[in-house]
């Protein structure tokens, strides 16, 4: 089940990347067609990458990269690409009765689509952008009490663990301000919100990720 999940995901980012492809070359037609009839300049798209830190609302470890083709059309922009997210999470809680230490460790690989409002040529502005995106979720989840012994395995020095993890299909939403401080790098603050779609114990799972990234145009 998983290895379909897996196929159906990355099957999902091919599409979408030959559809942002698709839509890249329709604009940037519509673009030289409309340069060709008037005298103002139209701005080329170009090649980026993102890469930052950042944390979730447990206060975990997490991290982005992307690689990116950002097509402009004035003001706004469409930035296409493949993203990778990733971190470490971990959680304390109590029954009442033990204990509990969930670890879990996430890695996303998905095509993305950002849309950027008023992301225009000029520089010093600051820009907003809503996004999506499908793809790949790697999780290896554990979970370990020193005094349940019912979880799983036993424990060394006393109570006992679980664990899980696979590969799954997952759906990417993500939002954010962005400000420009030349033609050729940013600074953003997004908001990338994972969709866990399958496995036992993570089924259904949301994962918010909160995310300072810096980017450069070429």
């Amino acid at each position: 089940m998983k290895r379909i999940l897996l196929v159906t995901a990355l099957v999902a980012m091919l599409g979408i990347l030959m559809s942002g492809a698709a839509v890249a070359q329709e604009a940037q037609e519509a673009q030289d067609a409309e340069k060709a009839e008037t005298s103002d300049e139209v701005k080329p798209g170009s090649v980026g990458i993102r890469a930052g830190i950042g944390t979730d609302i447990q206060g975990g470890i997490a991290y982005g990269f992307q690689l990116n083709y950002t097509l402009f059309t004035l003001p706004n922009a469409i930035e296409m690409g493949l993203a990778i997210y990733g971190g470490h999470f971990e959680e304390d809680s109590n029954n009442g009765f033990n204990d509990y230490h969930e670890e879990t460790d996430i890695l996303v690989i998905a095509a993305m689509v950002n849309y950027l409002f008023r992301y225009s040529m000029e520089q010093s502005s600051v820009y907003f952008l809503a996004g999506g995106g499908v793809g790949a979720i790697s999780v290896e989840w554990t979970e370990s009490s020193d005094t349940d012994t019912s979880l799983g395995p036993p424990l060394p020095g006393g109570g006992s663990s679980q664990s899980e993890e696979g590969t799954v299909a997952g759906l990417l939403l993500n939002f954010g301000l962005g400000y420009r401080f030349t033609e050729n790098f940013d600074l953003r603050a997004q908001v990338p919100v994972l969709f866990v779609s399958g496995g036992d114990e993570r089924d259904g799972v949301v994962v918010p990720l909160f995310t300072i990234t810096a980017g450069v145009n070429f």
